[in-house]
This record gives structure tokens, C-alpha cells and sequence, in this order.
């Protein structure tokens, strides 16, 4: 279970994973392998699962979409291979609902995301696609 000091590296991580060991102990106060050590926890642990660099997309340079997906029914095991195909899906969540997958695509254009979801089509027990467009992206407080 995480203590507070996994808490603030784990904060700190999410706000720029590029932070130095040593930044990070200074900020929580704690030496540089005992941060390392925590943070090499974290990850065998399964807490951290991996380091990305996000990218923002503009308005002129792309276009933003969460697809809701259902099948009839639904496997996985099918169907999981097919999104880690496609580099534009940023998200895939199984959640729970009328839904079962719902994806977030950034898309170079409209074509290309018309491209994605047309492809969709062939996908296994596939019963129905919802297309959501994204009008406004704000990554902090509304």
C-alpha cells in the first residue's frame, strides 16, 4: 500500500515523469535511493505502468473522438489485438454499462478517423459504434 511519500513521487511522476531521482528526493525529502527504491517498487507492483510522453493535438492539426463500443459478445481476447493495432487510439477502457469498450482516438483528420471506424466494421460480435467528437479538450480544471 502506498504511504505518502509513494503518494507525492507518484503526483510528481504524473506531472512531468521526466523529473531526475534527484529532484524528486529533494522534493519529498528523502535520499535518492530510498526514492529509487520506491519508485522500482511502484513499478514491479504495477502501480506505475509505464512512462509516456502526451501530445497535444489542435483543432488544425487533427481531430478527437471517443468511440463507444458494444459487442454481442464480447471477447477480449478478439478484440484486443485489433485496437493495439491502430496507434491513433490513445485510451481503451472496459467499463461496465450498456457499453463494453470505449476508445479515445486522435486522428490526423476526419478521413482517417472515417478511415478507423469504417475498418470497425469487420471486427468480431461487433453490435454497435457510438462516435462522440471532442469540441474542446481542457486537461486541467473546468
Amino acid at each position: 500500500m502506498a504511504d505518502q511519500y509513494d503518494q507525492k513521487i507518484l503526483a510528481l511522476l504524473v506531472e512531468d515523469a521526466r523529473l531526475s531521482v534527484s529532484d524528486i528526493s529533494r522534493q519529498v525529502n528523502l535520499s535518492r535511493s530510498a526514492v529509487t527504491e520506491r519508485i522500482r517498487r511502484l513499478e514491479e507492483n504495477g502501480t506505475i505502468t509505464g512512462y509516456h510522453a502526451h501530445t497535444s493535438i489542435s483543432k488544425e492539426d487533427g481531430v478527437t473522438a471517443y468511440l463507444a463500443l458494444t459487442f454481442r459478445p464480447l471477447s477480449c481476447d478478439l478484440v484486443q489485438p485489433l485496437v493495439d493495432a491502430i496507434p491513433e487510439v490513445k485510451l481503451a477502457h472496459s467499463i461496465s454499462g450498456d457499453l463494453d469498450l470505449l476508445l479515445l482516438v486522435q486522428a490526423s483528420s476526419m478521413a482517417r478517423l472515417n478511415e478507423i471506424r469504417s475498418d470497425m466494421d469487420a471486427w468480431p460480435n461487433l453490435d454497435k459504434v457510438v462516435t462522440h467528437m471532442c469540441l474542446a479538450t481542457r486537461l486541467d480544471r473546468w
